[in-house]
């Protein structure tokens, strides 16, 4: 795919990885869609620096819980830019909550943010597009989704990747449907950014690092850029996946 140009919708893209990915795609040429929740302010200036690359850039709210509210948010894309090239799934909800604490409030909410919205945005895609218009569609995972204490996160996560593998058929041949699985990039949203490495208790598998925010946002646009990987999970998470 030739970037240039091409319309792409990032969700959660005010921080973070969401960032990240959203600038790599501006970088590209892409016209950028910054989807936020409640991180106005960060989503504004995540547009502001594609902007100043030269590349156009629109910051727009959705409560992804609301399945209206997501409905809107891709036709808000498609009348302020142009029908959708490019989706990347990236906001996702990571609470630490055991089974036995469980809600059915708590399931629910999980499975709306991390599956329903993405399903809800490829329909919509498919929608706004003529059947013979390449596209693609790359989701952000986990490359653990077994875990007692984030029992919601983990089910839904194992499940968006089903959700992958049935979208790559459904949309192909001319969309191509992938996710990245990402290990240890940065530490959870409450520790520093610049915590020293030795405080963060964790494995972090054979390459003995953590990820970098580039490193991620090369293999998406790997991704984007061949027509052929498609149904595929691509791990980057520093080998931990074959601990």
């Amino acid at each position: 795919m030739d970037t240039n140009g091409k319309v792409a919708l990032v969700t959660g893209a005010g921080r973070r990885v969401g960032r990240s990915l959203a600038l790599a795609l501006g970088d590209a040429g892409c016209r950028v869609a910054v989807h936020y929740g409640k991180s106005e302010k960060d989503a504004q200036e995540t547009a502001a620096l594609i902007h100043s690359m030269g590349s156009e850039a629109i910051t727009v709210q959705a409560d992804l819980e609301d399945p209206a509210q997501v409905e809107s948010l891709a036709v808000a894309v498609e009348e302020q830019l142009g029908s959708i090239d490019i989706l990347v799934n990236n906001a996702s909800i990571f609470e630490k909550i055991e089974l036995r604490d469980l809600s059915v409030e708590d399931w629910d909410r999980h499975f709306a943010i991390n599956v329903r919205a993405p399903f809800l945005l490829a329909k919509a895609m498919q929608s706004q597009r003529s059947s013979d218009s390449p596209g693609k569609i790359i989701s952000l995972n986990d490359w653990r989704t077994a875990r007692p204490t984030r029992f919601a996160y983990g089910v839904t996560k194992t499940a968006l990747s089903g959700l992958t593998r049935s979208l790559a058929l459904c949309m192909a041949p001319n969309v191509q449907v992938t996710e990245v699985s990402l290990g240890a990039i940065l530490p959870p949203a409450d520790i520093p950014l610049d915590r020293p490495r030795g405080e963060i208790q964790i494995d972090l598998g054979p390459a003995d690092r953590m990820g970098t925010l580039n490193e991620v946002a090369d293999v998406m646009m790997m991704l984007i850029k061949n027509d052929f990987i498609t149904g595929e999970t691509i791990n980057v998470d520093g080998g931990r996946h074959i601990k």
